[in-house]
């Protein structure tokens, strides 16, 4: 592998993050310089995003590029939709575009890659986990989920010479499931308004949202046009007692989609909370209902109460995660 120039891009349905990525023969990837942030949003069509990238690094020329995108991709083409905007990236059209070999992935895919590599998280444990635990988490699985724009998803599994391969997953998708009296009238309420009651219909952005609309029918009152970030930080403050309830309740169903996923892939080595809601409620997280929902497991809470659980702060894990996969990538020759 020699020092060339690649670019990796982080696109979720809020944000697309790009960076030039430079790979060592040796060594980690390095991020070079400041990442380009666009606003998704203000992109229909493909070509119109590319442009503005190539504008920013009008002097670039790639070895390769690798595009994380919050959407399934389609395997026998390698196009990619972004959930939630209906943005369409053909394949053709980025390799012509950024004249290089392009690849495609789903973005916790891409951000999974990263999770052996953070040093930015906040650790819950529960009041019974072992000492040890970081030691015997090492060779373990791990498993990603994180609420954005939408509910991501991605297992690790550990392989010889300290090396991961990662599961996508689209387990945001899967249907959520109640723990309490107040859940079941919450999805009660759901259930008129959406065809699918997802995880992801609570736990994501507009889920905040869905969530606040659901508490405030349940409480007989009027829910105001509030925003994701409104609803925080009224709820963070407890300024507004239905936006408090609302992320108690977001937490509480966080904690069990979490723990729901690790008995799924028997992450033992640890959970890992990612996305931008997780950064930006992280300091209300820490002594939310999150840790105790993840224990209540039942016959197997004692399995669940030594797993680590870790809320990601780092800066961009997404753009990180890109250029481990992209190394990943280029070592195995995908691109």
């Amino acid at each position: 592998m020699s020092d060339l120039c690649y670019l990796v891009a982080d696109i979720g349905a809020t944000h697309a993050r790009f960076q030039c990525c430079e790979l060592k023969a040796q060594g980690a990837p390095s991020l070079l310089g400041e990442p380009l942030i666009l606003s998704t949003k203000d992109y229909s069509a493909a070509a119109a995003l590319t442009a503005a990238v190539n504008s920013h690094w009008p002097q670039r020329t790639y070895a390769g590029a690798l595009i994380a995108v919050a959407g399934p991709v389609d395997l026998s083409t390698g196009d990619v939709t972004v959930l939630n905007t209906g943005l369409l990236l053909p394949h053709g059209v980025l390799e012509n575009d950024f004249s290089c070999p392009v690849l495609c992935v789903n973005d916790f895919y891409a951000q999974a890659h990263a999770v052996p590599y953070l040093h930015d998280v906040l650790t819950l444990l529960s009041k019974s986990a072992q000492a040890d635990l970081p030691a015997v988490a090492n060779a373990q699985p791990k498993a990603l989920l994180g609420p954005g724009s939408g509910l991501g998803m991605a297992a690790l599994i550990p392989e010889p010479a300290n090396q991961w391969r990662v599961l996508a997953s689209e387990g945001g998708h899967a249907d959520l499931a109640t723990g309490s009296f107040l859940e079941a009238e919450l999805w009660s309420v759901l259930a008129q308004e959406h065809t699918h009651v997802c995880w992801e219909t609570v736990l994501s952005g507009p889920g905040l949202v869905n969530l606040y609309r659901a508490v405030s029918s349940i409480w007989g009152s009027k829910a105001e046009a509030l925003s994701p970030e409104e609803i925080s930080t009224a709820g963070m403050a407890m300024s507004d007692p239905v936006c408090h309830q609302t992320l108690e309740t977001f937490a509480g169903l966080l904690g069990s989609a979490a723990a729901n996923f690790a008995l799924t892939v028997g992450a033992r080595g640890g959970v890992y909370l990612g996305g931008g809601l997780v950064a930006k409620l992280s300091g209300f997280l820490e002594a939310s209902p999150l840790r105790r929902r993840f224990d209540e497991r039942g016959d197997l809470s004692a399995y669940v109460q030594a797993i680590p659980l870790h809320l990601i702060t780092q800066p961009e894990p997404g753009l990180l995660g890109a250029s481990y996969c992209l190394a990943s990538a280029v070592r195995q020759s995908s691109l």
